[in-house]
């Protein structure tokens, strides 16, 4: 994805995941949580209508009552006079000049999972792996955390992948930690971080990883390993019956 910058502008960095955070040519800024609200939801979700926004941002008011809360965001914040939102007509959008800390995570993820001619991982900005705009609850951000999330740990075990087929299974290995992190409950990827275990000359960690995941699928959903995971336990193991083991 492009960076948002004209030449010759002043950027303002935008940073939604982890913490929110604004900087203003290098130096940061404090802003009323009602202003981090309206760049959040515009930087995420935008460009979209003042209704919408409103919407999203105040579920439970009238629209009414939610359009004003949004024209006094706007006034206050000085977010549009500052360059962070564009207001065209009724349409919301985010600043040319600014620069996005997801669209850094995103370069990295859509290049990772699409470009296979490269033969050599990159390695991930040091945002990948944490959620977006910690500690918010917010509703309308469910969406987003959700699909940033998932296509964080699809590129991680992709990584982790490619990796592991060039014989660097040390490499591999944080990154499949962390896409287990992310999907915990993914079975492609406790079986790749067990595999990564196996090639690396440690089957007793690789049954540890098999065992802790059979207990968080019994006591979270109710159910057992596939028939996958369960073939690559016992390669590792030809002898002897350690899936009856917990």
């Amino acid at each position: 994805m492009p960076t948002r910058p004209t030449p010759g502008a002043h950027p303002v960095e935008l940073r939604v995941i982890g913490a929110f955070q604004t900087r203003f040519d290098g130096h940061v800024r404090t802003l009323p949580h009602s202003a981090e609200r309206l760049i959040a939801v515009v930087a995420l979700i935008g460009p979209l209508a003042r209704s919408y926004a409103g919407r999203l941002l105040w579920p439970d008011a009238p629209a009414a009552r939610a359009r004003a809360n949004l024209r006094a965001a706007l006034a206050r914040s000085g977010v549009a006079g500052a360059g962070i939102v564009h207001i065209s007509g009724e349409v919301l959008s985010l600043g040319d000049q600014v620069v996005l800390d997801v669209d850094t995570a995103r370069a990295w993820i859509d290049e990772t999972i699409y470009d296979s001619s490269q033969a050599v991982v990159s390695p991930p900005p040091p945002t990948v792996g944490r959620p977006l705009l910690a500690g918010w609850d917010d509703e309308w951000l469910d969406g987003p955390r959700e699909r940033l999330q998932m296509l964080q740990a699809q590129a991680l075990e992709t990584a982790a992948e490619r990796l592991l087929a060039a014989n660097q299974p040390a490499e591999a290995m944080p990154y499949a930690m962390t896409a287990v992190e992310l999907q915990p409950w993914s079975e492609s990827a406790n079986r790749l971080l067990i595999e990564i275990h196996a090639r690396r000359g440690d089957p007793s960690n690789a049954l540890r990883r098999y065992r802790r995941f059979c207990r968080a699928l019994e006591l979270e959903l109710g159910v057992q390993p596939g028939p996958d995971m369960i073939a690559a336990i016992r390669q590792l193991y030809p002898f002897g019956n350690p899936l009856t083991e917990k």
